[in-house]
C-alpha cells in the first residue's frame, strides 16, 4: 500500500448520500446540545464509530449511547422520532465506513478509501473574515485543534472505554501490529507545530496544515485498516472452553476449530 494521505472529506468531496447522512447527524447533535451539556461534535463521534468498527465484538446500541453521551437514551432524546433520526443516521454512516474498510484499496486516493468526516479547523477559521473569526474563537483557550485531533480523541476514547475488548492477544506479532497502529492514531493527539503548507478547507486560503501532519493523518488511516483486519481475523474474545473430560494438549480442541487444543483454547485462554 502507498502511504500518501488523502484530504479529509468536505461537503464537495462527499457523495450525496454521505453528505445527507452527516447533515442529519449534525442536526440532531445540535438539537441535543441545546438541551444537554457536553454533547460531542460529530468529528469526535465519528472517531468513536470508527473504533467500534475495529472492536472485536459488536457493542450494543444502549452501551455505546451511554458511553458517548453519559446518559441513557431515554434521558438523551426528546422524542422517539429524534432517537430514530440519529440512530438511522448512525447506522448509515457505519455502513459507509465499513464499506470503505472492506474495499480492496491500494491508495488513499481511491474514491472507495476511508475518508473520515474531519475538519481543518485552523483552515476554516483562517478563511473567515476577521470579525467572524474573533466571534468564533471568543472564549477559546489555545489554538483550534489540529487536523484529525478531535477524530483521534474519539477513536482513543473508545479504545480506552472498551479496554477489555482491545486487550492485545497473546500472539506477539499481532499484538505488536496493534500497538503500532494505535501509536499512529495517537500521534494525531499531538499538536501540529511544523510550518503550515496547505489549507484543506480553502485551497487558496492561508496555509493551516503542515506536510508532516498531512502525512501523519494518512498513516493513521492505514492504521485503521490494520486494526479492522486484525479484529476480523481474531474475532470476539471468548471464554476458555471447559470440558468435563481431560483434553490432551495434542487432542482436537473441543470448540470444533479443527486445531490442536494447545494451539487453540489450550493456549489462547480467551484471547
Amino acid at each position: 500500500m502507498t502511504a500518501e494521505p488523502t484530504p479529509p472529506a468536505s461537503d464537495d468531496d462527499l457523495d450525496d448520500a454521505a453528505a445527507a447522512t452527516l447533515d442529519t447527524l449534525e442536526d440532531v447533535l445540535e438539537d441535543l446540545g441545546e438541551r444537554h451539556e457536553f454533547v460531542p461534535q460529530w468529528e469526535f463521534c465519528e472517531g468513536v464509530l470508527t473504533a467500534l468498527l475495529c472492536t472485536r465484538r459488536a457493542v450494543g446500541e444502549e452501551e455505546w449511547l451511554a458511553a458517548l453521551f453519559g446518559r441513557d437514551a431515554d434521558e438523551l432524546f426528546a422524542s422517539p422520532n429524534e432517537r430514530t433520526r440519529f440512530l438511522m443516521g448512525w447506522l448509515e454512516r457505519e455502513s459507509q465506513l465499513r464499506a470503505a474498510l472492506q474495499a480492496p484499496v491500494d491508495s488513499l486516493d481511491d474514491e472507495r478509501a476511508l475518508s473520515p468526516a474531519v475538519i481543518d479547523w485552523r483552515g476554516l477559521l483562517a478563511a473567515l473574515p476577521e470579525a467572524e473569526r474573533a466571534e468564533a474563537t471568543r472564549g477559546q483557550d489555545g489554538p483550534p485543534p489540529a487536523l484529525g485531533q478531535v477524530w483521534a480523541s474519539g477513536f482513543l476514547f473508545a479504545v480506552d472505554h472498551w479496554a477489555d475488548d482491545w486487550a492485545p492477544p497473546r500472539d506477539k506479532e499481532i499484538a505488536a501490529a496493534m500497538a503500532d497502529a494505535l501509536d499512529c492514531i495517537a500521534a494525531l493527539m499531538d499538536d501540529d507545530t511544523a510550518a503550515p503548507a496547505m489549507n484543506l478547507h480553502e485551497p487558496d486560503g492561508p496555509p493551516s496544515i503542515s506536510e508532516a501532519r498531512f502525512e501523519a493523518f494518512g498513516e493513521a488511516l492505514w492504521a485503521v485498516y490494520d486494526l479492522f483486519d486484525i479484529a476480523r481475523s481474531l474475532g470476539p474474545r471468548t471464554a476458555p472452553v471447559r470440558n468435563e473430560a481431560k483434553v490432551g494438549r495434542n487432542d482436537p480442541c473441543p470448540c470444533g476449530s479443527g486445531k490442536k487444543y494447545k494451539k487453540c483454547h489450550g493456549s489462547a485462554q480467551g484471547e
